[in-house]
């Protein structure tokens, strides 16, 4: 597979996705206007296979692309059509897409890798903090607690962030919950536990791992407003 096929290929991907994300967002609001007064796991359930299908469509079409390592047929339509006036055979876009197709994937390359990159480092400082030793042992019990009741049977960490400004909760195998260091001595017990309970609720529910699917989903198709 050439150099110049692998960039076309991502190329027809990221402009066909553009149709398709629009049609997907579409769907997604009039199902969430449709259930406004449905349960809000359900209304989550339609929003995750709206994100699911962001991911999977243009990954399926990419592979397709790919596996036509002789060009794809509607290439072979546009050079064809290159030598006709390319405004009555209505295929001006078309071919003005084609001769920009490297520009394009440049920039969405650059853009991706910035983002990527920006993701790369708030996952490595929530590690840090994870591995920190910034516990608190009394509050940990009491999550220890919660954790048991919501029936997450993981074990769940604690920690104490300076300079933090809400709750992060990260992880999946190992989860951990960063709380502001602020919290523990400016907040009354009872609503930081229910603070602690709303995080094990995230927990138990595997957000993290749609929020970072989320994430990935942002990071390489961040030009569709969808």
């Amino acid at each position: 597979m050439s150099s110049a096929h692998l960039v076309a290929s991502i190329g027809w991907t990221l402009i066909h996705f553009i149709w398709q994300g629009a049609l997907i967002g579409l769907a997604v609001a009039l199902a969430l206007f449709a259930m406004r007064k449905a349960r809000a796991e359900h209304r989550y359930t339609v929003a995750c296979t709206g994100l699911f299908l962001c991911l999977a469509l243009p990954a399926a079409g990419l592979v397709l692309r790919l596996q036509d390592a002789g060009g794809s047929r509607a290439g072979a339509i546009f050079d064809a059509a290159s030598t006709a006036p390319a405004v009555q055979d209505g295929l001006f876009w078309d071919i003005l897409l084609r001769e920009h197709l490297a520009w394009i994937v440049a920039c969405w390359a650059a853009c991706a890798l910035v983002l990527a990159m920006r993701m790369g480092l708030g996952l490595a400082w929530i590690r840090r903090a994870a591995e920190s030793d910034t516990g608190h042992a009394a509050w940990q019990a009491r999550l220890d607690r919660l954790a048991a009741q919501c029936g997450v049977t993981r074990p769940v960490r604690l920690r104490l962030v300076e300079g933090l400004s809400s709750p992060v909760t990260a992880g999946w195998w190992r989860p951990v919950v960063l709380v502001p260091a602020s919290l523990v001595t400016g907040m009354p017990p009872p609503l930081l536990e229910a603070l602690l309970a709303h995080e094990v609720a995230h927990i138990r529910r595997h957000d993290y791992l749609v929020n970072l699917a989320q994430n990935v989903v942002e990071t390489l198709l961040f030009y569709h407003p969808a």
